[in-house]
């Protein structure tokens, strides 16, 4: 009897505890914040917060068109544009923990068979930071359908390389793609489906293609200053491929938000080389941004991955010392995730309310 007391007695202390941990997030400030922007007419999305894993605001707003025809519902699909970057990186510390290759290799030794200037000297430590000196890919190259090796080869072509300066550039994810693919033995797509989505049971993530969306899609639009809504340009997504073509639900970011507090994906000394920040190149890190958030009194430390192709706009901060994750969704224009110092946006103010 004195067990089953003991056992009562400490039930009560772990629901009382679990309880006091939700309560640290003030939902109805969550709210307050999130709906001003919706009144504003700057966000339409979803946004999730949540604490220690645990869902403590998941709303919904707006429409998946232009034409205001659909509304989204917290289960909707969005593009998550360069969010798909974070999980490249992924793979490939996976494929350096099981020796396929190391982040000392260069591209000379890993893609003899591209023309890259200064192959020898750029290194996948150099592609995962930006810091490869390769160029920006034209606009053009999303106007018809290209195999990824195209689209590094014809990126390639107008190249200009200032090795170890920052420059944020598609092309080297695409090129870590082509060497997941080399390494792995299998489509890019396929290794993430293995060692990622399986993984975590991501079942609402996928891979996006011109003329081939799942479905409670949300599609992308513009609004201009007299609040019309424009539909977005249809293009070859797809062309993003390593770098920018995926597609979630808020809850599934979830999932992997959690699974990077764990060995599920990667090891401990993998998630310490991909959340170290290099304050000379932008503060960036293996496909992410960890840094002291400097406009909250308590300065949380954060590790945050942002995505945007058009009005496909997505934000994941991860507030590392305290577990707690903002995911923002949107399908248009009007949400900008990089709002870095703007404290009255979205993002800004929800990372503040949270930190208090």
């Amino acid at each position: 009897m004195n067990r089953i007391i003991k056992l009562t007695v400490a039930l009560f202390f772990l629901l009382l505890g679990y309880q006091q941990v939700c309560a640290q997030v003030d939902t109805a400030a969550i709210s307050k914040i999130v709906q001003m922007s919706v009144d504003q007419n700057m966000f339409e999305g979803t946004v999730l917060i949540a604490e220690k894993g645990e869902i403590v605001y998941h709303q919904a707003f707006g429409h998946k068109d232009a034409k205001q025809e659909q509304p989204i519902g917290i289960d909707t699909h969005f593009g998550i544009a360069s969010i798909t970057k974070m999980i490249t990186a992924m793979v490939v510390l996976q494929l350096v923990e099981e020796g396929k290759f190391k982040l000392t290799d260069n591209l000379a030794e890993l893609l003899p068979e591209y023309d890259i200037p200064k192959a020898k000297k750029i290194t996948l430590h150099h592609l995962l930071l930006h810091i490869s000196g390769l160029p920006n890919e034209p606009d053009a190259l999303y106007q018809q359908v290209l195999a990824p090796k195209e689209v590094a080869t014809q990126t390639l072509a107008s190249s200009t390389n200032r090795l170890g300066k920052f420059n944020y550039a598609n092309i080297d994810y695409i090129l870590l793609g082509l060497i997941i693919e080399k390494v792995d033995g299998k489509p890019w797509h396929e290794s993430v489906k293995e060692r990622i989505l399986v993984k975590t049971d991501m079942q609402q993530t996928g891979f996006l293609a011109k003329g081939d969306y799942p479905e409670n899609f949300a599609f992308t639009f513009s609004i201009d200053g007299e609040q019309k809504r424009q539909s977005d340009p249809l293009f070859h997504i797809e062309n993003f491929y390593a770098a920018g073509c995926m597609y979630a639900t808020a809850a599934d970011l979830l999932k992997l938000d959690q699974a990077m507090y764990t060995e599920e994906l990667i090891s401990e000394a993998s998630r310490e080389l991909m959340f170290t920040s290099y304050p000379e190149y932008n503060y960036t890190g293996y496909s992410v941004w960890t840094y002291s958030y400097p406009f909250a009194a308590s300065k949380p430390r954060i590790m945050e991955r942002r995505g945007g192709i058009l009005g496909s706009n997505s934000v994941m901060v991860r507030m590392l010392d305290t577990n707690q994750t903002i995911i923002i969704l949107s399908n248009n224009d009007q949400f900008n995730p990089d709002s870095f110092g703007d404290t009255s946006s979205l993002r800004e103010a929800l990372i503040i309310e949270l930190a208090k």
